[in-house]
């Protein structure tokens, strides 16, 4: 087998991880965050003017109980595979409420996923929202 076939097969087992991962936090499934975390997990936000807001792993699970998602949709979704990390760029547009809170609209996620040996883990995602088209740069 090619290497190029290679990366195919672990750039589509991605996709696959993402679209799981995606179903279980639509589902409210703190039971199977083990399958998609890795324990140094974190989510980073950015936000307009202020500093990064990082969210540990155990602080994004107990969010992840008052995180409805009504939709969730990737847009556009690319992988890049160096060796046993994973970089997944995506525009994901969601309908959800955190607490009551609106958090629908159209988000660039990118996720690091680590081969570990209990298989692929996300170690990382940071979210922020997409320019708008004249503000966009060569």
């Amino acid at each position: 087998m090619s290497d190029s076939r290679s990366i195919n097969i672990v750039e589509q087992t991605i996709v696959d991880l993402e679209q799981q991962w995606a179903a279980a936090i639509k589902l409210q499934d703190a039971g199977q965050m083990d399958r998609f975390l890795s324990e140094g997990y974190f989510l980073a936000i950015g936000v307009q003017d202020q500093p990064l807001h990082v969210v540990p792993r155990q602080a994004w699970l107990e969010n992840l109980k008052a995180y409805v998602t009504h939709s969730f949709r990737v847009d556009d979704i690319q992988v890049r595979v160096h060796g046993d990390v994973a970089v997944v760029l995506m525009l994901a547009t969601q309908h959800a409420t955190v607490r009551g809170q609106e958090r629908s609209a159209q988000f660039m996620l990118t996720d690091i996923w680590v081969k570990e040996s209990a298989g692929w883990r996300v170690a990382e995602r940071h979210s922020s929202r997409p320019e708008p088209p004249a503000v966009v740069r060569p």
